[in-house]
């Protein structure tokens, strides 16, 4: 027994009765609907129905209730942040609005104080102008204010380390004079490109001065650039020894970091070229090293960062093409700008009046970004009467490297990563975050340098602490074009769960390591769902600048942070000195009241450089200071074998 076979048009005009019978049929001849039996023996040339109704029917609802549930799951997210909490947001939603009534109350009493306050800094600029004249350039703005305030055991200076690289083949040949050379290559070009009678940047060479209770720049500083741009202390060498190691460049500059700036500390930067070099026999390289100090007040990190490279590297354009610029018939700078203008002027005049005013009106999307920064002022300025009694009742931290009182001694340490590495951990860190979606780059970091400290509070005290207070910077502005040397940045103050590292063995390691970075996640989406940034800003750029001295000791003095961790993106091309890469480059940033440590991250060529400044008061010896950074690239490199893994 064979079936009936034929094509679909002679079947479905001989025996069905209309196409929707055919197609409810599955294109099958007349029969029950379902699977057709079929005797043994027989072959069957159609394609019966691979579902029943009943199963098509269920499978209808499955995938329909996934998508359902899918859907709900999706909506619940994103209308998460507007439902109405309980427990404790219901109780921080009430205490910021009591707050908010109690500053109202008092706002009158506030508005007394700063116009007072505000009223002597002008009083005191009009004296200061009267005492020095032109020499008079205006009072630090409050930013600036902040760093200059500071004492002796802590200075406000940011230490920038580079180092420039030559190879060789006998280094008894090496005779020394490329340090002569990069000597003389940082005086003629700092001099030529920043010291000439149009100075582009004034402030560069001004002298930090306070008189009755202010601070002020005056231009009143007869330092030359010899004074500036000068070698490194030497260090004492064995007889026979020409290089030194880096344990001894460490330990100089542990020694320098806190040392006073060229005219009894009023200038603001000072470069130092070192004599000594560093060897690499296995790669036959030197390394002589190049210390950048820049005072915190000059400029942020941005911007003394730009400042640093744009004021000794080498120029993309040739030599000779620096005096036809200056020409404005060859300028094509002014050339441009002259034409834009000209163009802008035509077409001013050609348009009617009805076009002119139609520019006016904003758009639509412009009304909405007008819309949406008014309501984060009004929100800043509610939520700011709380964020000051949360500030004031924080607890201090309380551990190990946490400094009461510190001393006048620092210890400085680093670790570069170099290009020919097998180990990229910049790589690492982006590919585990992009493994956990809406992690940052931070908080993978702060991760390994939580397993890091961690590991160092066990080794030291047998105790590590649940959790510590870490200072963020980060920059409110963005960076314009042209180089201006200024503070635009703010801090805030986050919570760092310490939490041991990855143990390769432990078979629930994969889902241990992001539970730590998601914990370290969560902390950082509750920073950034605050205000605290912008309220910091407010204080450290409108309103420090109003008082005098003696007050800004009191408030600028906090004792809740640990330690104070930098993130700075720096140039993905390797600068160049004289045709030479300037490599190596790391940074570190300032202690700030009793903040004792901090640690900065510097991505760089594509690599990463870490650098630690502390306290002897908290870390005795550069080798202290040194497993914490060490431990931190190491927990990495453990990440990068779970990635491996994956």
């Amino acid at each position: 027994m064979t079936l009936k076979t034929g094509n679909f048009l002679d079947w479905a005009s001989g025996e069905a009765s209309s196409i929707f019978e055919a197609m409810a049929r599955n294109f099958t001849p007349s029969g029950s609907f379902g699977p057709t039996t079929v005797a043994k023996g027989c072959v069957s040339e159609r394609l019966d129905p691979f579902l029943s109704t009943s199963q098509l029917g269920i499978l209808s609802g499955v995938v329909l209730f996934l998508f359902l549930r899918h859907k709900l799951s999706r909506w619940r997210e994103e209308l998460s942040h507007l439902k109405v909490a309980s427990g404790t947001n219901i109780r921080q939603a009430v205490y910021t609005f009591l707050t908010f009534i109690e500053f109202l109350a008092l706002s009158p009493v506030f508005l007394v104080v700063l116009i007072t306050f505000h009223l002597c800094r002008i009083t005191v600029g009009f004296v200061l102008r009267w005492r020095h004249g032109k020499h008079f350039k205006g009072l630090l703005d409050g930013a600036d204010v902040v760093w200059a305030i500071e004492d002796q055991n802590s200075r406000g200076m940011i230490n920038i380390l580079a180092s420039v690289h030559e190879s060789f083949v006998d280094f008894e040949s090496v005779d020394g004079s490329m340090s002569a050379d990069l000597l003389l290559t940082l005086r003629k070009r700092i001099s030529g490109r920043l010291m000439r009678n149009y100075q582009p940047l004034p402030k560069m060479f001004w002298k930090r001065n306070v008189e009755l209770g202010y601070y002020f720049w005056s231009d009143q500083s007869e330092l030359t650039i010899e004074d500036y741009i000068r070698y490194l202390d030497t260090i004492p060498l064995a007889e026979g020894q020409r290089s030194i190691d880096e344990c001894q460049l460490r330990a100089l500059l542990s020694k320098i970091n806190n040392r006073h700036l060229p005219a009894n500390h009023t200038s603001s930067w000072e470069v130092l070229v070192g004599r000594q070099p560093l060897v690499d026999e296995c790669r036959k390289i030197i390394k002589y090293p190049i210390i950048f100090r820049v005072h915190h007040s000059l400029g942020d990190g941005v911007a003394l960062m730009r400042l640093l490279l744009e004021a000794i590297v080498d120029k993309e354009v040739p030599s000779r093409w620096k005096h036809l610029s200056t020409l404005k018939i060859m300028n094509i700078d002014y050339i441009l700008k002259n034409q834009s203008i000209a163009d802008h002027l035509q077409v001013y005049r050609n348009e009617t009046l009805f076009k002119r005013l139609w520019k006016c009106v904003p758009s639509y999307s412009d009304l909405l970004a007008r819309r949406d920064a008014i309501l984060r002022v009004f929100w800043t300025v509610y939520t700011a009467p709380a964020f000051f009694n949360e500030v004031s009742r924080r607890q201090a931290d309380n551990n190990c490297i946490h400094a009461t009182k510190m001393a006048n001694e620092k210890v400085v340490s680093w670790i570069h990563e170099e290009r020919f590495e097998s180990s990229r951990w910049v790589d690492i860190i982006k590919r585990t975050k992009r493994l956990l979606p809406g992690t940052r780059f931070s908080d993978v970091f702060l991760a390994a340098l939580s397993a890091s400290l961690e590991a160092y509070f066990t080794k030291i005290t047998g105790n590590p602490p649940k959790s510590l207070t870490v200072v963020l910077p980060a920059r409110i502005e963005k960076e314009s074009p042209h180089l201006k040397l200024h503070n635009r940045f703010s801090v805030a103050l986050q919570t760092l769960p310490i939490a041991s590292g990855i143990q390769l063995e432990d078979p629930n390691r994969h889902y241990t390591l992001t539970k730590r970075i998601l914990a370290v996640k969560s902390y950082s989406d509750a920073l950034r769902s605050t205000s605290d940034y912008m309220i910091n800003y407010w204080i450290i750029s409108k309103m420090t600048s109003l008082f005098p001295e003696i007050i800004l000791r009191k408030i600028l003095k906090s004792a809740h942070s640990t330690l104070a961790i930098s993130n700075l993106p720096g140039p993905q091309q390797m600068p160049r000195i004289q045709g030479r890469e300037l490599k190596n480059l790391c940074f570190f940033i300032p202690n700030l009241g009793t903040t004792a440590v901090g640690i900065t991250l510097l991505t760089y060529g594509g690599t990463m450089q870490l650098g630690i400044l502390a306290d002897r008061a908290v870390i005795p010896n550069e080798d202290d200071a040194h497993s914490i950074l060490q431990g931190t690239i190491e927990e990495i490199e453990r990440m990068g074998k779970l990635l491996e893994e994956v």
